[in-house]
This record gives C-alpha cells, structure tokens and sequence, in this order.
C-alpha cells in the first residue's frame, strides 16, 4: 500500500474513505470474499471475461477476482489515493497483468458503449444516484452483459420504531462518510434495475452477519490477525491523537450498533445481491 506520512490536520481533512485507505482497511462490503465469489458466480464471470468494478477502493475485490478466476477487470474509483493503492495491491498480488486501475467518474464512465462483459458494484450504488449511474453501466455493458450489486437493504414495512432507528443510522453514516446515503428495499433496487432498461433481475435477501468460514475467510483477506490488529492500533492512535477522528469513529460505531445490534432493527435489514442483464 502507499507509505505516506500525514499530519493530524491533514488526516482531519480527508473524506471517509480515503482515510480507511489510508489505514490499510481492504474492503468495506457486507458479506466479505464469499459474497464477492458468489456475485461473480452469479454474473457468470469466466477467464476470459472482462469486468468492471465501479467504485473499487483500495482494489481489494478486483484483485481477488482476477487472482481467483483469471479474468481481466478494471477498477473505477472516484479518489486517487485508493487508485495508487489499489495498484500497489495488483503488484504485490501478482496480478497487475489481469487488472487496470483508474480515478474516474461513476455518472461518466471513461470507456465508449459495449466495453464489458460484467459490471459490478459493492457497497456503492447505495451512494449514487441510481439512474444516472445505472443508465451508465447498461452504456458500457455489452448486449446479454451482466450488472452485479452488493448492496444493503432494508425492509419495507417495519414498526415506527426500528423504522425511525434505521433512518438516523442512515444520517450518521451520511455525515460520518460525506455522501449521500440510503437503505434501499429488494423490490426499490428491483425498479432501479428496470428502470434502467435491464432484464432477467434477481434481487436475493441476505442476512448482514457471517457465517464462521466466511468470517475466517475476511480476516484471511484482510492479511490476518496480526495485520488487523496493526490496523486497529493505528485507529486508536488517530483516536486518541484527533478529536474529530475520534468523534468521527463514535459515530460509525454508533451507527453499526443501531443496525446491527439492536434487536428492533437488525431484523429489517440486511445485504442483497442485485443481478440484472443486458438485453440482447
């Protein structure tokens, strides 16, 4: 990963997600390495297929992708600094050959009409506008292409209460990452899809908590325990060292706890894995 030395104030300074880059935090999708296999499995990615991941970060899925099934993919993000990183990540996974990195923008993807076989999205889309940018996936998608999304859910109805819960969660981690953020339901992520002009949609209903094997599998991608406790030493220090960062923690802390430990609301929520095509 980029070695850069930052001050305090300049660390303050830095939207959400660069700074988990910063970090050295791999990925941030509910669901780890197996939903991403299961997602590529569902998009019928093969060897020679030619993928786009928009909103890449750090490039820890693109890498695993193309480490596990050969496929070529390119990896779309609109910061630089997890772009830098994401390639140091190809060079380090030996896998630069099979992967491509590029700052760019989810609403004008930087490649003309038909260009790939797969796009794919995780924990992104639930950021964008959907019609714009799905209208763009379907552009660069080539005709019977498939579009994957790993997104969060919530239910549709649900008591005032855990209702009310989930939409101050979905505040806190509008202000804690800078963006717009909002819970879809399965049958919301179902019209972005059709609106858009996709067919043969699927949207399956996860859980948000792991299963043992795919708990081991994350911290095994995210390096082990001994680079996730590096990682979590380096939070407390910034914690401890920044106000702001520590306040800025406090509150993605508090919004997990609402989402994920509150019996009223856990219920309601969830991850899904949205497939859709291209007509032919």
């Amino acid at each position: 990963m980029v070695k850069i030395k930052l001050t305090i104030p300049e660390i303050e300074e830095m939207e959400y997600y660069d700074f988990m880059s910063y970090l050295g935090v791999p990925f941030f999708h509910i669901g780890g390495p197996g939903s991403t296999e299961e997602l590529a499995r569902s998009c019928h990615i093969k060897k020679d297929s030619i993928v786009l991941m928009v909103g890449c970060g750090s490039g820890f899925s693109a890498c695993h992708l193309a480490k596990k099934i050969g496929c070529f993919v390119v990896g779309l993000d609109v910061a630089s600094l997890p772009v830098e990183n994401a390639r140091k990540r190809a060079i380090e996974e030996n896998v630069e050959e099979l992967t491509e990195f590029i700052t760019g923008d989810a609403y004008n993807i930087p490649f003309k009409e038909a260009s790939f076989d797969v796009v794919i999205t995780e924990f992104v889309s639930q950021f964008l506008d959907k019609n714009r940018a799905f209208s763009e996936f379907i552009r660069v998608l080539k005709a019977g292409g498939f579009a994957g999304i790993n997104e969060m859910y919530r239910d549709d109805a649900m008591e005032p209460r855990p209702k009310a819960k989930i939409d101050e969660a979905e505040i806190i981690f509008a202000e804690v990452t800078g963006f717009s953020f909002k819970m879809h339901t399965p049958d919301e992520w179902h019209r972005f899809f059709k609106h858009a002009g996709f067919t043969d949609i699927r949207i399956n209903k996860h859980r948000p908590f792991l299963k043992m094997k795919d708990s081991i599998a994350s911290v095994k991608a995210m390096g082990g325990f001994v680079k996730i406790a590096g990682i979590t030493l380096r939070m407390l220090r910034y914690m401890i060292l920044s106000k702001i960062i520590r306040r800025r923690f406090s509150q993605l802390d508090k919004g997990k706890r609402i989402l994920f430990n509150n019996r009223s609301t856990r219920k309601h929520v969830g991850y899904i894995l949205g497939i859709a095509r291209k007509p032919f």
